[in-house]
């Protein structure tokens, strides 16, 4: 899959996710809720220089970027205020997105790897190389 890929954004290097296509965080989404994998910052820069593990966890918690796991019933169906349905792609599990830096509560997976259980209102994009594939769908 993309295990292993850097990501640049704003001169920090993250690890693309790797998910396998199952959700092992033991964690179901309800309503309009999303539980994300986000990417975590890179322990080694491009440069080979080792980063602290604070910096690095400090960073990862500021992820704006991550694979959708699972999506709750309910999310994407109707706008944020529920005044009219949803228009337009739907974020599903594998999809690469793009949400509000901080977003969600923090899971600990039964893997042992971090999660974020969000809001539909904190996605805000999908990835571009993603909405092309589901469009043809």
């Amino acid at each position: 899959m993309r295990e292993g890929r850097i990501l640049k954004f704003d001169q920090q290097e993250f690890v693309v996710s790797d998910w396998d296509g199952v959700n092992r965080a033991g964690y179901v989404p309800l309503d309009d809720k999303i539980l994300v994998l986000a990417d975590v910052h890179a322990e080694t820069t491009s440069g080979a220089v080792q980063l602290p593990a604070e910096y690095v966890e400090r960073q990862t918690l500021a992820a704006e970027h991550g694979t959708v796991i699972a999506v709750g019933p309910a999310a994407f169906r109707w706008n944020d205020d529920g005044t009219r349905q949803w228009v337009g792609r739907i974020p599903a599990a594998g999809d690469r997105v793009y949400f509000e830096r901080y977003a969600g509560q923090l899971l600990r997976g039964e893997d042992g790897r971090l999660y974020r259980l969000m809001s539909q209102r904190c996605i805000a994009a999908i990835a571009a190389e993603m909405a092309d594939e589901g469009e043809g769908a």
